[in-house]
């Protein structure tokens, strides 16, 4: 009798500490709805991991609205279509994503379909964000507005270039002038000191361009903006426990705070881990019933339930003894 006693009371302290760490992993629990584990598809676009919807932010580890992708490439999708914000503001339409080349094609709406389109704002990226301009893809063209050369004012327009003359186009007050200039044909001098404004915008890679040209100056730097632009998202800015996160199971995904800070690693299981996800495959997801849940161990867990069993085991034997 005494034996099972001792049987008996070795199980229900083992049962303890097995339900005392099995709710939790090395950082506990998240939603796993923020992540994208399988595509989404926003009008004509197919979007998935590293990418995350700017819609399904979630707190994890106490930081509110993490999301489960890489900084700067949450996207939108407002009425099926796939909108980015690059500097906050700013809403630019996504026409494509490769995940090959790691590139976004992007396009301003409000040029696009436009013959004879004014840009009215600079193409900035965020520091927190990944994404950069790719040298191999992206040019940029500048447009100067609202340039006004007085005889008195000692600016004067160079001869190379050409003004707008599109139908619809506003340069401002009378006698003022608005140019758009391929980066590499922008003359030297002061004389942009005589605009209003200056905006350099990117845009794919075209044939070479004479800015005063009838056709460029009148619809053919629309035709040049409505392609759009390139971005790619610089893997280079991936931390080692997100590459570990990712490379320890296909499913490993990383999360970062509003900050652009890596918090942890999203496992398919619904834990948050430091760094990795192991081969574990078991759904810890909210709603899952009756069913029975595996328990998962910290490394500090194990140790202690090691320690916890071996001295459970002594006392066991010395009862042994005892009766």
């Amino acid at each position: 009798m005494p034996l099972l006693i001792c049987h008996r009371l070795l199980l229900l302290l083992l049962l303890l500490v097995a339900a005392s760490h099995g709710d939790s992993s090395d950082d506990g629990a998240y939603d796993t709805s923020m992540c994208l584990n399988q595509a989404y598809t926003c009008g004509d676009v197919s979007i998935s991991y590293p990418f995350y919807l700017a819609g399904e932010t979630k707190d994890v580890k106490g930081y509110a609205n993490s999301y489960c992708g890489y900084p700067g490439l949450g996207i939108l999708c407002d009425d099926d279509k796939p909108i980015l914000q690059l500097n906050g503001t700013e809403n630019y339409t996504v026409k494509n994503i490769d995940g090959t080349s790691a590139t976004v094609s992007l396009a301003d709406p409000e040029v696009v379909g436009s013959s004879c389109p004014k840009v009215d704002h600079n193409v900035t990226i965020p520091p927190v964000s990944w994404l950069d301009f790719p040298n191999s893809t992206v040019d940029y063209i500048f447009f100067y507005l609202g340039c006004y050369f007085p005889d008195n004012s000692g600016f004067v327009k160079p001869p190379a270039i050409g003004n707008i003359t599109c139908q619809g186009f506003d340069s401002g007050y009378f006698g003022r002038f608005s140019f758009v200039i391929p980066d590499d044909k922008v003359p030297l001098g002061n004389w942009s000191q005589a605009c209003e404004q200056i905006y350099k915008v990117p845009v794919l890679k075209h044939d070479p361009v004479d800015p005063k040209d009838a056709g460029w100056v009148n619809d053919g730097y629309g035709k040049v903006l409505s392609r759009g632009f390139q971005l790619f998202w610089d893997v280079k800015k991936k931390s080692p426990p997100c590459m570990q996160c990712e490379q320890s199971n296909s499913t490993g995904r990383c999360a970062y705070n509003q900050a652009g800070g890596f918090i942890g690693c999203l496992c398919s299981n619904g834990r948050v881990s430091d760094k990795e996800c192991g081969n574990s495959t078991g759904n810890a997801t909210a709603g899952a019933g009756t069913h029975a849940q595996p328990f998962y161990f910290s490394n500090i867990e194990r140790r202690e339930v090691v320690i916890f069993v071996s001295f459970t085991s002594y006392v066991g034997f010395f009862l042994l003894r005892l009766f």
